[in-house]
């Protein structure tokens, strides 16, 4: 794209806050939710040339969702639930090698699912990540989840082929308490506290070192079911509830520090700058340039940084390396492993 003159664009789809291989990019502009984001692309060595923070994408989705997510929360409520949870569940797959598989979804779903049919004051709505396949994910469990959906305190987020039409918050803003039952994919559970929604995580996998621990054990964070339901059962016992329970306000500021439901504004009035420079007959370097300054003339210089740009030839091309044909074929590896410790 760079040979031609033209810009590399790419924006944050979920939540990450570890470094990772498998995220590593090489981009001129990344729009992502804060400036957390970038600690987390160095230390994964993507190469950014500008790295632009401009809040979690869809969160002008809230005022929008809030109408769909009444109508289910009161078909609910005039089913008798006085409590209602929702649920995102991280989908599965055939082959448990490759993800949690089926039977651990199934263990969350029969455990809520029981619950429903046990307490006629409980409410429940379900936003699967694949809403097509949950019934023949649940297996003989999907039985359990007609006979919950018939008491009309049972709602599924559904429609969408790939992924879900709605997004988390519709399911979160419907309900007291949003649970998110997978600590390693935490975007829904992220999205459900940006829309205000005291949200809990479940982590049956067992992942004791992730950041999102740091919002509390016991408060935020679970590791099993029955302690989970067991704090539920406290926090709507208690006048004015368990204090700081599904409470995430010291970690929003790291993960947006906007939170003002303009993000993609922010991302289309920055890729029209560019688009308006071309126009004019700049040049990419000129055009990329010009639409930092104004971005950091009106939301702050913190929020754009470059991201191991200046080294950026020597890692594509490292002094050790003898190019042979045009590739890498013979590096000093040695020497590699000393300059990158």
């Amino acid at each position: 794209m760079s040979d031609v003159g033209g810009v590399n664009a790419i924006y944050q789809r979920s939540y990450q806050p570890l470094p990772s291989a498998e995220i590593t990019l090489d981009t001129d502009i990344k729009f992502a939710y804060s400036p957390a984001d970038a600690e987390v692309e160095l230390c994964s060595r993507s190469i950014i040339r500008y790295h632009v923070s401009v809040g979690f994408m869809g969160d002008h989705r809230f005022a929008l969702l809030r109408e769909k997510a009444q109508v289910v929360g009161n078909a609910l409520k005039q089913h008798g639930a006085r409590h209602i949870l929702s649920f995102f569940d991280e989908n599965s797959n055939d082959d448990a090698r490759w993800h949690t598989g089926h039977d651990l979804q199934r263990e969350h779903y029969n455990f809520l699912l029981e619950k429903v049919l046990a307490e006629p004051w409980l409410g429940l709505v379900v936003k699967p990540k694949v809403p097509s396949t949950l019934r023949h994910r649940l297996g003989p469990v999907a039985g359990l989840l007609a006979r919950a959906e018939a008491t009309g305190r049972c709602y599924v987020v559904e429609g969408g082929a790939l992924h879900g039409s709605y997004p988390p918050a519709v399911g979160a803003l419907a309900s007291d308490l949003a649970i998110h039952g997978h600590l390693g994919a935490g975007s829904a559970g992220v999205e459900a506290a940006l829309a205000g929604v005291p949200t809990l995580l479940l982590d049956r996998e067992g992942w004791p070192g992730h950041p999102l621990y740091g919002l509390g054990i016991g408060r935020v964070v679970f590791q099993d079911w029955q302690i989970l339901w067991k704090t539920c059962l406290e926090h709507w016992s208690r006048p004015g509830g368990i204090p700081g329970f599904g409470d995430w306000s010291a970690m929003l500021e790291e993960i947006d520090p906007f939170r003002d439901g303009r993000a993609a504004e922010r991302m289309g009035t920055y890729l029209k700058w560019l688009i308006d420079g071309f126009k004019a007959g700049l040049d990419r370097e000129t055009v990329m340039a010009d639409a930092t300054e104004r971005y950091c003339a009106t939301w702050g210089r913190d929020k754009i940084t470059e991201v191991n740009y200046p080294g950026k030839m020597e890692r594509l091309v490292p002094k050790q390396a003898v190019p042979q044909q045009g590739s890498l074929t013979h590096v000093d590896r040695g020497a590699l492993a000393a300059r990158d410790s």
